[in-house]
């Protein structure tokens, strides 16, 4: 069977101690049935101050799952004051949870290859795609006689890895091609040959060019989106370092007060236009000089999310339905930057602070498929959306 994963891959491995956000705090981290039995015959590191009788005892039942009961302060309780893990120092990597001996690797099995990826909800995995464009497998030319979607796939990583479209462009196109593919169901090489064909692209890129969403709109869709999305995690008093004054900052600005209509209309030098969209103009200059990560990010999206085994059934619905999610993604990320931006204009958009929001949004919807679906279904007013809604979040 082939092994299929992208350039980086290879070149990932943990820092433990000096992780900025280390995954063993402020998340749920589960324990399959496998290493609970065993953990029942295990006793707890002498270095950990509260002791149980076995490590099963640090474990709790949640959301349907067990998982690591984490401490008052959201941490993991085998986590040392020096980041370092109790069980590895004791006992040797194997002793931990699937979990944790995987993260942040990513891996699927289909029938005819297995694709392995790294999860952006780590540090270290962000800064192999800070400085270089990674590269994917064109998998449609390697596996024989997979489905046509990998190609659907194999060409939506091409259009965001182009550097001549916006990030915003080359989203809101895909999804629009997606949605016609999904429409026009069954999906066929010939068709989605046309599809992504240089013609049609230039003529759908033209088309798309002539909409034109109220940025005021976008902002306030795009905060309610991330408030969603963070409510939860601000009752549990998760990532408060992070999330806390980005809530606090969109709290403060009510539909109707934020932007122009057009992204080039620019503050004049006496001041006219409001603060915020001044804000703007700045922030759009900023989050340009991190391109290479966020297209990066999400080309590694599509790559590890949008197909999965056993979706076959329904794979161009699961396609659809993943792509608004990465959507929502990216777009609560810019809207969390922006909103850190705005709380003090001065100062830079550094990469520590988009790989921080990367990491912490990512972690936020790490849903399953099964989650995501219900997402979609509970927030929306179909699974499906139409391609105006899209262009609105994406700001199109």
């Amino acid at each position: 069977m082939k092994h299929i994963f992208p350039d980086y891959y290879n070149e990932f491995h943990c820092i433990a101690d000096r992780c900025t956000i280390t995954c063993c705090q402020e998340w749920k981290i589960t324990v399959d049935d496998d290493t609970n039995r065993k953990w029942k015959k295990i006793l707890p590191p002498d270095t950990i101050s509260d002791k149980r009788k076995n490590l099963t005892a640090y474990t709790c039942k949640k959301d349907g799952a067990r998982v690591i009961g984490l401490d008052q302060n959201h941490r993991c309780p085998f986590l040392s004051q020096d980041k370092l893990c109790h069980l590895v120092t004791s006992y040797g990597d194997s002793v931990l949870s699937e979990t944790c001996t995987l993260f942040p690797r990513e891996i699927h099995e289909f029938s005819t290859h297995t694709e392995a990826s790294l999860m952006p909800c780590c540090p270290a995995v962000i800064d192999l795609w800070c400085e270089k464009n990674i590269e994917f497998p064109t998998v449609s030319s390697i596996v024989d006689h997979s489905s046509p979607m990998f190609l659907v796939r194999d060409n939506l990583i091409k259009l965001l890895q182009n550097s001549d479209l916006s990030i915003e462009e080359a989203l809101f196109e895909g999804f629009y091609i997606l949605l016609e593919l999904y429409k026009n169901q069954p999906v066929t090489i010939s068709q989605i040959n046309e599809y992504f064909s240089k013609q049609t692209l230039f003529e759908l890129h033209s088309a798309l060019a002539d909409i034109n969403v109220p940025a005021d709109d976008t902002f306030t869709e795009c905060n309610e989106l991330l408030q969603d999305l963070a409510v939860n995690y601000s009752k549990e008093g998760l990532y408060t370092g992070f999330l806390q004054p980005i809530l606090t900052e969109a709290e403060k600005y009510p539909k109707g007060t934020f932007l122009p209509d057009k992204p080039d209309d620019r503050l004049t030098d006496s001041g006219t236009g409001s603060e915020l969209s001044g804000i703007w103009n700045l922030f759009c200059d900023m989050i340009t000089d991190h391109d290479i990560v966020f297209r990066n990010f999400l080309s590694n999206e599509l790559f590890s999310d949008l197909i999965i085994p056993g979706s076959s059934s329904k794979i161009i619905e699961h396609m659809v339905m993943q792509y608004q999610w990465i959507i929502m993604e990216y777009t609560t990320i810019r809207q969390s930057l922006f909103l850190w931006c705005s709380i003090d204009p001065k100062n830079p958009l550094t990469y520590e602070t988009v790989r921080n929001y990367i990491v912490i949004i990512s972690r936020m919807t790490g849903y399953d498929d099964d989650d995501i679906r219900t997402y979609l279904e509970n927030s929306f007013a179909k699974l499906i959306w139409d391609w105006g809604y899209a262009a609105l979040i994406i700001g199109a």
